[in-house]
């Protein structure tokens, strides 16, 4: 078992950071709000680099039952919650939630303050629209900030699965699932993403300053594998 002391960028609370095990990815947890590393770090970013964003427009993409989602709508003035629903189209609402796929968003240029969202990209057809369309329809200043795992091992970003209208072509085996709050059956993971994000990110999205930052500071509870958090920035002009 492994305990940290520190203060919870999520809930913003002194507390204990456990793990049972050494995989603190996913198992070292806030005592207090239940966190895990990556939404540690998001919240620490968020408020880092955004520190007016509860006064922003701010979309979520594909939030879960977890503190940092709440965090961000309880927070915000404007809180646009999304979900990718197959058979809904774009733009309208399915039990309450705004149908929204990141490849082609339905919001106007330049309304929104901040896009937000956590292991999403990891998990989307065409990373390469989904950063124009945030390019798109970020107002000047305003930021995306994500997480998404960049593997250190890996030089260049891999491709494991492509979707076509009528199905899956799977270039990696066995296909590699993650959670998905939608959907039990998981979110098919459809790149490894490597050391070149960054630079992939500056060639699709030009009008955006792209920061990569990999925090590591037990203090906030934030250490293990994949900590990577981006803050992307919509240029003035």
């Amino acid at each position: 078992m492994t305990v940290l002391q520190g203060n919870c960028p999520v809930c913003e609370r002194k507390t204990e950071f456990r793990s049972p095990d050494g995989w603190f990815r996913d198992n070292l947890r806030c005592a207090s709000c239940d966190s895990i590393p990556r939404e540690r770090a998001f919240a620490w970013a968020l408020e880092t680099f955004c520190p007016d964003w509860r006064t922003r427009r701010v979309h979520e993409s594909s939030p879960a039952d977890r503190a940092v989602s709440n965090k961000l709508r309880d927070g915000a003035k404007d809180y646009i919650a999304s979900q990718y629903f197959p058979g809904t189209r774009p733009g309208e609402k399915k039990d309450g939630v705004r149908c929204e796929n990141l490849e082609a968003m339905t919001f106007a240029d330049r309304s929104i303050g901040l896009h937000a969202h956590l292991d999403v990209m990891e998990h989307v057809n065409r990373p390469d629209l989904c950063l124009r369309e945030m390019e798109r329809t970020l107002a000047p200043g305003g930021m995306a900030i994500f997480t998404t795992p960049v593997y250190k091992d890996v030089v260049s970003t891999k491709r494991r699965a492509v979707y076509f209208p009528d199905g899956v072509e799977h270039l990696e085996n066995p296909p590699e699932y993650h959670g998905n709050p939608i959907d039990e059956s998981g979110a098919l993971v459809t790149f490894h993403f490597g050391q070149n994000f960054s630079d992939l990110m500056r060639a699709w999205a030009p009008a955006l300053s792209i920061l990569q930052i990999l925090p590591n500071d037990p203090a906030i509870g934030v250490i293990g594998e994949f900590r990577d958090v981006f803050v992307l920035t919509k240029r003035q002009g």
